[in-house]
């Protein structure tokens, strides 16, 4: 299972470089539509596309471009980027808390369905724990001795 376990660690951390790149590129290098498209994966429909908020999604970009490149590394070679790996757990289950916490903001500012955040909410703990549970399997695997 252990084998398993790093195979499926390292498909888990190159979804999230993908994800992360193309969503940190996209909000740099394309126009406000790819915003928007973004924003409807996200179930948000009501969103006010101010110019001051469309800058703002340029620096959050930047960060995700940053964390996708972080994946890639960390994909290549997880047991040697363990601080990546739970950094990423991190980021996880802080999103998924901020959605718990600000679920009437979700709801009432960005017209986010109740179903659709706690769905969110689940993606991003379960995301967190597939990290974890692979990570230490994958590292309980190569720090066992090889007969």
């Amino acid at each position: 299972m252990s084998n398993n376990a790093l195979t499926l660690l390292k498909l888990l951390l190159w979804g999230v470089c993908a994800f992360h790149v193309a969503v940190g590129a996209g909000l740099n290098l394309s126009t406000e539509e790819f915003a928007k498209m973004v924003a409807q994966g996200y179930g948000a429909g009501q969103v006010d596309w101010t110019p001051q908020f469309v800058y703002m999604l340029r620096p959050i970009g930047a960060f995700m471009l940053a964390l996708g490149v972080i994946a890639a590394a960390a994909a290549l070679r997880p047991l040697e980027y363990r601080p990546a790996i739970y950094a990423f757990v991190m980021l996880f289950v802080i999103r998924a808390v901020h959605r718990l916490a600000f679920s009437a903001v979700l709801v009432d500012e960005f017209g986010i369905a109740s179903s659709r955040n706690i769905g969110n909410v689940v993606f991003f703990f379960s995301l967190a724990a597939a990290l974890v549970v692979c990570e230490r399997l994958a590292s309980k695997k190569a720090a066992a001795p090889t007969s």
